[in-house]
C-alpha cells in the first residue's frame, strides 16, 4: 500500500516538473526581448516612466532578456499606441489619463478596449510654473487676475489637449469662478518647448508635471506657484498648494501600463508577476522618491476596474458636471 502511495506521488511530482518547464519554455518573457514603446520625443513624462522601469528590471535581473525603449516620434500619442496594438506580447506602451481624455474629446480613436491594461505604477502630481521675475507669487493671484479679464494672460501645457495639466488648471479656475473656456491655453508639442516659451515670456504659465518641471526648477529658471498635492511635497517646500491658497483641488495624474488587446490570460499573468516584482524592489521605490512620484501599484484587474472609473470621472471633468473632490 505504502510503495503505491510513493508511486502516485513520484507521478505527480514528475508531471509538476514537465508543467513547470513547459511553462518555462513556453515564457515570451524568457525567449523574447521586451519593448516599452514610448509616444514622443526622449525625456518626457512616457519615457522618464519608461527608463526607471528598464533600469530596475535589468539591474535587479528580473528579466533574462534586454528591456529596450523604442521611441515613435513625429505624431501624437496615439502613433505609439496604435503601434504596440499591432505587436505580441512582449511589447508594451505606457498610458495615463490620456488614452481616456483625448477619445472623449474626439482627438483619438484609441480606446481602453483596444488595449489591455496590465497595472497602474505609480502617480504624480501638477504644478504651476511662472518666469521668475513674474508678478504672481501664488497661484490665487494668478487666478484673481484671470477672474478679473479670463483671456488676459496664456497659459501654456504640453503636449496634448486634455491632458491632466490642462484639466487640473481649469479646475482650479473653475472652482474659483472662471469660466475655463475662456482662458487662453497655448499647446506645445513637448516640454522642453514649454518651459522656453515660459522664460522668454511667451506664455504667463505653465501647468505641469513635477517629473517635467523638477530640472528647470532646480536650477532655478523658473518658479512653481502652486500644486495640486494634499500637503507641500518633500524637496518642493516652498510651493503651496492649491487647498492652503483656498481652492479644494487635490488632483494626482496616475502612470500605467498596457499591452495588445490579443493578449491570453497566460501573458496577462506573467506582467502580473513581473510588474509586482519590480514595484516591490527597493530599487523602484528609491527611483520614485527620486522623481517625487508616489507608488500606486494595481495589477491588471485592479488597473481595469480603476480606468473604468476614471473613465466615467473624466466624462464629468470634460463636461464641467462636478469638481474634483
Amino acid at each position: 500500500m505504502k510503495k503505491g502511495i510513493l508511486l502516485v506521488i513520484m507521478i505527480c511530482l514528475c508531471m509538476s516538473l514537465t508543467f513547470n518547464e513547459k511553462t518555462a519554455e513556453h515564457s515570451f518573457q524568457q525567449r523574447s526581448p521586451l519593448y516599452i514603446v514610448v509616444s514622443g520625443v526622449p525625456d518626457g513624462g512616457f519615457d522618464q516612466t519608461a527608463q526607471v522601469m528598464k533600469s530596475v528590471l535589468e539591474q535587479e535581473k528580473l528579466v533574462k532578456r534586454p528591456v529596450n525603449i523604442l521611441y515613435q516620434r513625429d505624431g501624437t500619442v496615439d502613433k505609439g499606441w496604435t503601434y504596440m496594438m499591432e505587436q505580441d506580447a512582449n511589447y508594451i506602451s505606457l498610458n495615463s489619463s490620456l488614452l481616456l481624455s483625448r477619445n472623449l474629446l474626439g482627438s483619438s480613436n484609441v480606446t481602453m478596449n483596444d488595449v489591455t491594461p496590465l497595472a497602474i505604477l505609480a502617480e504624480e502630481w501638477q504644478v504651476v510654473a511662472v518666469p521668475v521675475n513674474s508678478p504672481f507669487s501664488n497661484g490665487k493671484e494668478l487666478l484673481n487676475t484671470l477672474k478679473k479679464k479670463p483671456d488676459s494672460l496664456k497659459i501654456g501645457f504640453a503636449p496634448d489637449f486634455g491632458n491632466d495639466d490642462q484639466i487640473s488648471f481649469a479646475r482650479a479656475a473653475e472652482m474659483a469662478g472662471i469660466d475655463p473656456y475662456r482662458i487662453q491655453f497655448l499647446k506645445f508639442d513637448s516640454a522642453d518647448d514649454l518651459f522656453q516659451a515660459l522664460i522668454d515670456h511667451e506664455v504667463d504659465a505653465a501647468t505641469t508635471t513635477i517629473t517635467e518641471v523638477r530640472h528647470d526648477y532646480e536650477k532655478k529658471r523658473l518658479k512653481l506657484i502652486a500644486t495640486t498635492t494634499n500637503k507641500r511635497l518633500e524637496g518642493f517646500e516652498d510651493v503651496p498648494t492649491w487647498k492652503e491658497q483656498g481652492i479644494p483641488l487635490i488632483f494626482s495624474h496616475w502612470r500605467g501600463v498596457m499591452g495588445p488587446k490579443q493578449m491570453n490570460q497566460h501573458e496577462i499573468r506573467e506582467w502580473d508577476q513581473l510588474l509586482q516584482k519590480m514595484t516591490q524592489t527597493e530599487s523602484w521605490k528609491k527611483q520614485l522618491k527620486q522623481k517625487g512620484w508616489t507608488s500606486r501599484y494595481m495589477n491588471s484587474k485592479e488597473a481595469k476596474v480603476f480606468m473604468e472609473d476614471q473613465l466615467r470621472r473624466y466624462e464629468q471633468f470634460i463636461q464641467g458636471e462636478k469638481a474634483v473632490e
